[in-house]
Parts: structure tokens; sequence; C-alpha cells
């Protein structure tokens, strides 16, 4: 299935001007719901553009891996969405991925009224980047951390 941002100018003040669609045109409501929820917060233009292609990246990311939707991630798969992008050639900057991570919480708070849940992995930053509580608590060997 493919996956469009398009930008429709002649829309609704208090909507977004740019819509998530599949290869028909169907608005993809999860995406566009909290997009425009994000206009009425009166966002930039620009901010709704890029929130508009993290959502993009994510749902084209859930087309590749089936077994995943927003509503059943967790900090956990998070981790594997992470993988998959250092995985992308070019590789994204950090301040993308974590632009994308921030964007996914959020839309996850919005339709779910709580915050997302850590699973078997928690995703944290330190000041030397991100670790995984699950490693350390597996007795997995943690980067930087002697054993």
């Amino acid at each position: 299935m493919k996956l469009s941002l398009i930008q429709q100018p002649a829309i609704a003040a208090s909507a977004s001007p740019y819509r998530l669609v599949d290869h028909q045109e169907h608005e993809i409501t999860w995406a566009n719901d909290f997009l425009d929820a994000q206009r009425i917060r009166q966002l930039s233009l620009r901010s709704l553009r890029a929130y508009g292609y993290d959502l993009l990246h994510f749902a084209r990311w859930c087309v590749q891996h089936p077994s995943r939707t927003l509503f059943a991630m967790d900090e956990s798969s998070l981790l594997d969405y992470v993988r998959d992008q250092l995985n992308q050639e070019p590789q994204p900057t950090p301040q993308t991925i974590n632009h994308r991570l921030g964007v996914l919480r959020s839309v996850y708070r919005f339709h779910s009224g709580h915050p997302m849940p850590a699973g078997s992995y928690h995703v944290t930053r330190t000041g030397t980047g991100i670790t995984t509580m699950g490693d350390e608590l597996a007795g997995l060997p943690v980067a930087g951390k002697s054993a």
C-alpha cells in the first residue's frame, strides 16, 4: 500500500492542511485526527508538515511490519522502530529519530489518554545516549558499563 502526505490548502481553518492518505486518497484517520488537534493548538504550518512526515514514516514502517500498529506499541516496540531506522541508508540523524519518537509518544497519548507503556525494555535518555533498561535487567551487557 502506498501512503502519502498531501497538502490541501482549501480546508477548514480548524483542520490541518497536511493529510496522510493511502493510494486511493482515503485518509488515515488516526494520523489526521492528531494533525487536526495540533492545528487547533495553533502549531505552525512547518510544524504540522514535520509531524505529518514523521507520521508518514511510521505508517510506512507499520505497512512493512503488519503486526505493529500504533495502538499495540510500547517502548519495546519503539526500539524495533529505532533499530530499523539505524539500518537505513542514509541513516537519519539522532535529532530526526528523537523527533519521530516524540511525535509517536504524543499521538499515542492523544488517542489512548495515557503514556505509552514501557514493555519489556524501557528507553531512557542518558548524557551519553540512549540505553535500554531491559538489557541491564536481562543480564545483558550494556554499552559503557563493565561487567
